[in-house]
């Protein structure tokens, strides 16, 4: 996979460390964590029933709130290596998550929009999309069939504030809710360098509130898709 972005030419990658709480503990969590200023917003993520995109590395996202944004993401699946063989593009964002002590980079374009109706089809999606959008999937040498693509969830998402943890800094809260399951993650972000003491530092956190771990790790797009995806088959 070809990704685009900029952190070969200078400028450093955002990282979001990331933990999974057990989802039953939201209650609890908020209290403990001194949460606040809740803010809701609808998820949907378009893709083929059976997952080709995610599979191959790639992520359409809509986000439905106050405002409406679009993101195209390309992400490498597991021992897939990075290149970006092109020079630095103005809009294109790239971050590493942390999840489950494990760096994945991302490369994405993101884009807001007024619409009246939420896309169905990938067919529609594809005429949103914006022209860096359009480059980023190109150049990912992933072939999409866009007439197989549809969304395929349709997430509810909650999120709060968490003061300053001290080292930690400022934290995020934010539970995933839909037909047949939940997610809850608490995240923060940090730089490179500190990503693997941040995450030590959320476990011990999560330890002190005695608040219990997912047994599941993974990113939470990929635990809501594949949860979404199984449910499809029964």
């Amino acid at each position: 996979m070809l990704l685009v972005g900029s952190w070969l030419h200078g400028e450093s990658c955002d990282e979001e460390v990331k933990l999974l709480l057990s989802p039953t503990q939201v209650q609890v969590a908020v209290p403990a964590l001194q949460a606040s200023g809740e803010t809701r917003v609808r998820i949907y993520f378009y893709d083929t029933p059976a997952l080709d995109l995610l599979s191959k590395g790639v992520i359409l996202r809509l986000r439905e709130g106050e405002e409406i944004d679009l993101t195209a993401k390309l992400r490498p699946v597991a021992g897939e290596k990075m290149v970006d063989p092109t020079r630095r593009r103005k809009g294109y964002k790239c971050e590493v998550d942390l999840n489950d002590g494990i760096e994945n980079q991302s490369f994405s374009v993101e884009r807001k929009y007024a619409a009246s109706e939420v896309p169905e089809t990938g067919t529609e999606l594809l005429k949103l999309l914006s022209v860096g959008q359009k480059k980023l999937l190109a150049e990912s040498k992933v072939k999409i069939d866009w007439k197989q693509v549809r969304r395929v969830a349709n997430i509810q998402s909650t999120s709060w504030t968490v003061p300053a943890k001290s080292p930690l800094g400022k934290l995020s809260l934010e539970l995933w809710e839909w037909p047949g399951g939940s997610v809850l993650e608490v995240s923060t972000k940090g730089t490179l360098e500190a990503g693997r003491v941040t995450y030590r530092r959320l476990q011990e956190l999560a330890n002190e509130k005695e608040l219990a771990l997912d047994s599941n790790q993974h990113s939470k797009t990929a635990i809501a898709l594949g949860e979404i995806a199984a449910s499809y088959t029964h």
